[in-house]
């Protein structure tokens, strides 16, 4: 069966259709890989870090909202491989700098690293919506996000310190991704809300 578009595919994804993964990961993977490759210039790493972005995509299927499956993947992968770059402290502005030669829509996932004033201000304003959000959560949604994304634990984890089941967990945290879904949604474009999400959902930003 052939998804006509990213929405049939979404659903599908989050309804567990393999058949609409695999799909997913023929349709985006030659693009991804030219894309990383820029970064790493390494031909397995490219691929073991693509094939971990689509593994914890599979994973953090349930939890997703509408969005869009290319921004969403491009955005991984991005921040994936900065992460590696980072992790081996080689990431400076001239190392970057053949980033200026992209063409076409891969070139809307790519960012400055200079911190300048206006970088600096808008982060300031993602961390006060997200206190935003993150205040009128209900309180024990609002712990069991906390421990998860800003303390790093598993979903296990949360279960044996609150003494909750790991359902009682996914469900609270899936409280929270809609509330971030919903907040950053109407305040936001669509590059900073992919952005957002793809922290809330997969702890996966730079």
């Amino acid at each position: 069966m052939e998804f006509s578009d990213d929405s049939q595919i979404l659903e599908a994804l989050k309804n567990g259709d393999e058949r609409a993964f695999e799909q997913l990961f023929k349709r985006f993977y030659p693009r991804l890989r030219s894309y990383a490759i820029r970064f790493t210039k390494d031909d397995d790493l490219t691929r073991d870090l693509i094939q971990d972005c689509f593994v914890r995509l599979w994973e953090k299927r349930a939890l997703l909202a509408s969005i869009s499956l290319s921004s969403l993947l491009f955005t991984m992968v991005r921040n994936a491989c900065l992460n590696h770059l980072k992790h081996r402290s080689i990431v400076e502005k001239h190392q970057l700098s053949y980033l200026a030669d992209i063409r076409g829509q891969e070139r809307l996932y790519n960012v400055d690293f200079d911190m300048d004033t206006d970088q600096a201000t808008l982060c300031e304003e993602l961390q006060e919506h997200i206190g935003i959000v993150m205040s009128r959560l209900p309180e024990r949604s609002r712990e069991v996000f906390a421990l998860s994304r800003f303390e790093g634990l598993k979903n296990r984890e949360i279960a044996e310190r609150l003494g909750i089941s790991q359902t009682a967990v996914e469900k609270h945290i899936s409280r929270a991704v809609r509330s971030f879904s919903e907040h950053f949604k109407a305040v936001y474009s669509t590059d900073i809300y992919i952005m957002v999400m793809t922290w809330v959902v997969f702890n996966y930003l730079n």
